[in-house]
Formats: structure tokens, C-alpha cells, sequence
């Protein structure tokens, strides 16, 4: 199996054990064999494209194509608009250190009371739960999350808050002004502007 297409089959098979689907009814459902289901989800067999289409609209998920620098937008969109009962795949393994980022913070505004840099800090985690990080990015989030823990009964807490908010800011920035890897020009001439 290729390493491109295993991240979106184990995706697959998560949203068919979330839903209590077995093999044989997502086969049934599909029109595949409850077989062939089981060399995709094991990594035996590649799957065709139809195929995997196929086995994904019977989990009611949907393949599509998305610029590649809309997708943390289009990620935080199908995060938000999730109910309970769909199984959202993006960014599940980091929700719980951000959930114990937001109570930390929560407690710290109850011991200290609220400061503008522990606002901008929980607001900043609350953004960035929605995206999809990149490993560096969520790199860095983890070592300011640990660095707000220890310091959060030092006498330097502040200095320390301020700049975990400061670099948190950074990365939000960045990430929402991602720039094109090509650049843009500051103006385009129309297919009829050629005597211009």
C-alpha cells in the first residue's frame, strides 16, 4: 500500500468502526466483497479509486478535491459544523492537549483573574484547535502549552504569559496568511488586453 493513500484508508475504516459497521455490510452496502474490504483495510491491496469511492459513500463520506491551501479552511468548516454523530477524523489525536490547554487557562483566570495576554492565549488555542497543523506547527504548540504549565506558579508568570501569547499570535498569523508558494502579480492583463 502507498504511503499517500494509507492515511485516508485507516480514515475509512475508523468512520466504519465509529459507525458499528462491519466488514460484510460495508461489502454489502458497496457492492464489494466483505473480503476485499478486509485486504484494502489491512494494507494487502491497494484499492481502485472506484472502490474506495465506492466504500466511502456507503460510510456516507465524500472524496473531493480541494485546493491544497483551502484545507485548513475547509477543515476547521467540517470541524465546526460536525454533530455528534459524525465521525471527524481531522486533527482528533491533538484535541485532547488543547482541551487541557483551555482548562489550564481556565483555572489560571480563576486563580490570577484574567489577564489580555491569558485572553489572547485562549482565544488563540480555541483558532488553532479548528485548523489542521502541520507537525511543526503543533510542535511548537505543545512546547508553549508545557512552558504555560510550568510557569503558571512562577514568579515570572507574566513575562511568561506575554510571550506565550506573543509567539501563539505568531503561529496564528502565519497560519492564516499562509503565503502562495508562486507569486502573485499585482495585476493581470485579460486574453484581449495584448496592445496594452
Amino acid at each position: 500500500m502507498s504511503y499517500q493513500s494509507e492515511s485516508l484508508i485507516a480514515q475509512a475504516r475508523e468512520a466504519r468502526e465509529a459507525l458499528g459497521v462491519s466488514q460484510r455490510v460495508l461489502g454489502e452496502r458497496a457492492g464489494l466483497t466483505q473480503s476485499h474490504i478486509s485486504q484494502i483495510e489491512s494494507g494487502k491491496m491497494e484499492p481502485g479509486l472506484s472502490s474506495f469511492i465506492d466504500m466511502t459513500r456507503a460510510l456516507d463520506l465524500e472524496l473531493m478535491l480541494v485546493p491544497k491551501k483551502l484545507v485548513p479552511g475547509v477543515l476547521g468548516l467540517v470541524k465546526a459544523q460536525a454533530t455528534p454523530d459524525m465521525h471527524i477524523h481531522a486533527a482528533q489525536s491533538n484535541d485532547k492537549r488543547f482541551a487541557r490547554a483551555e482548562r489550564m487557562i481556565k483555572k489560571m483566570k480563576h486563580l490570577y483573574g484574567s489577564s489580555a495576554d491569558l485572553d489572547r492565549i485562549e482565544e488563540t488555542v480555541r483558532f488553532l484547535r479548528r485548523v489542521n497543523l502541520g507537525d511543526q506547527e503543533m510542535r511548537l504548540v505543545r512546547e508553549l502549552i508545557a512552558r504555560l504549565e510550568r510557569s503558571q506558579a512562577s514568579e515570572q508568570a507574566a513575562a511568561v504569559v506575554r510571550d506565550i501569547a506573543q509567539n501563539l499570535r505568531r503561529l496564528r498569523n502565519s497560519i492564516t496568511h499562509r503565503v502562495s508558494p508562486e507569486p502573485r502579480p499585482a495585476y493581470s492583463l485579460d486574453d484581449g488586453d495584448d496592445d496594452a
